[in-house]
């Protein structure tokens, strides 16, 4: 008896444990996703992400409300762990910059930092809309 119900409770785990995982990895970050950030002598600026999973690869574009960003197409996605990372390219009016962006997934929600080539950074908030 002692034996069958052990069997049970480990059956029960790795079962849960499955379940867990597969939720995980069906994960479709796919949609518009709309926060602010504060960009440096510039204020707040509100973001917009527009997500795409295609052949389990993500596309992606961004644009933003002070117009450095017109549906700037995202670069190297990656999303592993709940984490979320991409880079994009800006011109400033001087010259190209990448701007990398680090982000965490919590629900419908996304918080993280954007960090620049020349150190400039800034957190991000992101909400996903419905």
């Amino acid at each position: 008896m002692k034996k069958t119900t052990s069997t049970f409770a480990l059956i029960i785990f790795i079962f849960t444990l499955s379940c867990g995982i597969s939720f995980c990895q069906d994960i479709d970050l796919s949609g518009t996703w709309v926060g602010e950030t504060e960009v440096p002598d510039q204020g707040t600026d509100e973001l917009t992400l527009v997500l795409e999973k295609k052949e389990g690869e993500y596309t992606g574009t961004t644009s933003d409300s002070l117009g450095m960003l017109d549906e700037t197409e995202c670069e190297d996605i990656e999303f592993k762990d709940s984490n979320l990372s991409f880079n994009f390219s800006i011109y400033d009016g001087y010259s190209t910059m990448k701007v990398y962006i680090t982000l965490t997934v919590e629900g419908d929600t996304m918080t993280g930092y954007w960090e620049t080539e020349d150190g400039s950074t800034g957190s991000i908030k992101l909400k996903k809309e419905e």
